[in-house]
């Protein structure tokens, strides 16, 4: 059965995003070995679950770029939760059309590759708090911001996680992977 994956930049002080939304923190402490993670974890998904602010920052960007990274996001699967949104214009992508839990059973049973949860933090909080997230992909950034959005938020039970790897990077940026225990 495949995976429900997330996978976010995060900051030591647990923050996805400045108050504001800011994300240029991220990019302070981003190498080429981050980039080239990040696109060997796309290679291993199909499927992308995305929130409505980020689907919209990421479809004005990735159409036209021309990396592996862009080509692996451009044509994966993109189901985007979203009330706002009625059209989506980049290729590949379809509004929910149930609620997270429903969307993720059904797409769980498919075959395919993992899917993987990107951006935003209210997606992320949301996932985790309902508890379909299988494993945790957090690149933490040397970075402390004392305030932003949280990568978790209101969870109703403790969520009991086991470390299966580690990477650091040439710029104090660690990944690590966790699954559910």
């Amino acid at each position: 059965m495949r995976k429900v994956c997330l996978g976010m930049n995060i900051t030591l002080d647990g923050y996805v995003a400045g108050p504001n939304g800011e994300l240029d923190w991220v990019f302070r402490t981003m190498d080429g070995a981050q980039m080239e993670w990040v696109t060997e974890f796309l290679r291993g998904v199909d499927t992308i679950l995305i929130g409505h602010t980020t689907y919209l920052q990421q479809a004005a960007a990735w159409p036209s770029q021309t990396s592996e990274m862009a080509t692996l996001l451009n044509s994966h699967a993109k189901i985007v939760f979203s009330t706002r949104l009625t059209t989506l214009a980049w290729n590949n992508s379809r509004l929910a059309t149930a609620d997270a839990a429903e969307e993720i059973v059904h797409l769980k049973q498919q075959p395919g590759k993992d899917i993987f949860v990107t951006g935003g933090a209210t997606l992320a909080q949301s996932l985790s708090r309902l508890g379909l997230i299988d494993e945790y992909n957090l690149t933490i950034h040397p970075v402390v911001l004392g305030s932003g959005k949280p990568l978790f938020k209101d969870l109703p039970l403790p969520l009991n996680l086991k470390l299966v790897s580690t990477r650091t990077f040439e710029t104090d940026a660690i990944q690590l992977t966790y699954q559910k225990e």
